[in-house]
């Protein structure tokens, strides 16, 4: 089944007695990538004969890689690891929502239940998705927040499509980041955008801060995008949601909640994730919920 598969991939897959499969795609995914654990506990639950295995890809044979796999009916499609995602989004990105495209990267590719895309490959980014989902209750059923937004890298790209598409009519999104950045029709999706110098000016406004940058991350675990004075400037009603989830705690989110803020971390975001594109990518009776308790 996998024969001419493996002749363009850099590890070898052994799987065998499927039905179907789906993939991860990176330069070194079967070195430590969760998802084939996780999305395979999933599968094994609902008794399918079918497995995710992970596709080791030099960047110059991507394209080709894509190509057989569109061809491959058995092919389900899958996710898609750094540093693949704009290259992914490329070759598809005729076939994906306009949501899809402001990002211009995806994380995961699947064949349409149905219509013209039926032998074709979409995509999507559960990033933005699945961060909303921990806030999503707050977003719904609240009017008029003042929601600020920390980076536009790819995060903060997904995060704002997706908060554009669900919510801009109902909120007022602040994006902040190092560089300059310039968002088509801003001002008419209810977007403004500006340097991180400008943060002390808005802080004191804001009901919900989303830190998207990497700031905090285990491997700078004792820096934060927010000193603390600045941050004690929040009213006492804002939330704080960090989508780092390693360590599950940064610094931003020690400091907010030692001056009493209510805080947010990565964790379901990051788990939702895979649910998300699990759900995308297989025809599953199963729902969100389950699959999360079945990842876990």
């Amino acid at each position: 089944m996998f024969s001419h598969l493996n002749e363009i991939i850099e590890n070898e897959i052994k799987e065998s007695n499927l039905d179907f499969y789906s993939v991860i795609v990176g330069t070194k995914p079967s070195v430590g990538a969760r998802s084939p654990k996780l999305w395979n506990k999933v599968y094994k639950h609902e008794g399918k004969k079918v497995r995710m295995v992970p596709l080791d890809v030099e960047e110059g044979n991507i394209e080709q890689l894509f190509n057989y796999l569109k061809q491959d009916k058995h092919c389900l499609g899958g996710a898609v690891a750094v540093p693949f995602k704009e290259t992914v989004f490329n070759l598809i990105k005729d076939n994906v929502e306009e949501e899809i495209k402001d990002i211009g990267a995806v994380n995961c590719f699947y064949r349409p239940p149905s219509g013209s895309l039926i032998d074709e490959f979409t995509g999507t980014n559960t990033d933005g998705e699945a961060a909303l989902e921990p806030i999503k209750n707050q977003l719904t059923e609240s009017q008029n927040l003042n929601i600020g937004l920390l980076g536009y890298g790819g995060a903060g790209k997904a995060i704002l499509a997706f908060l554009s598409r669900d919510f801009k009519k109902k909120h007022k999104i602040h994006i902040f980041n190092r560089s300059p950045i310039n968002i088509k029709d801003s001002k008419k999706r209810n977007l403004y955008t500006y340097s991180l110098n400008d943060l002390e000016t808005f802080l004191p406004h804001f009901d919900l801060l989303i830190n998207a940058t990497s700031v905090g991350h285990v491997e700078s675990i004792d820096i934060t995008p927010i000193p603390i004075k600045l941050l004690a400037k929040a009213k006492n009603t804002m939330v704080v949601y960090d989508i780092i989830y390693d360590p599950l705690k940064t610094t931003l989110l020690k400091n907010s909640e030692e001056i009493g803020l209510r805080t947010i971390n990565g964790l379901r975001m990051n788990l939702i994730q895979a649910v998300l594109a699990y759900c995308y990518t297989n025809h599953t009776v199963l729902a969100k919920e389950e699959i999360y308790k079945i990842m876990i």
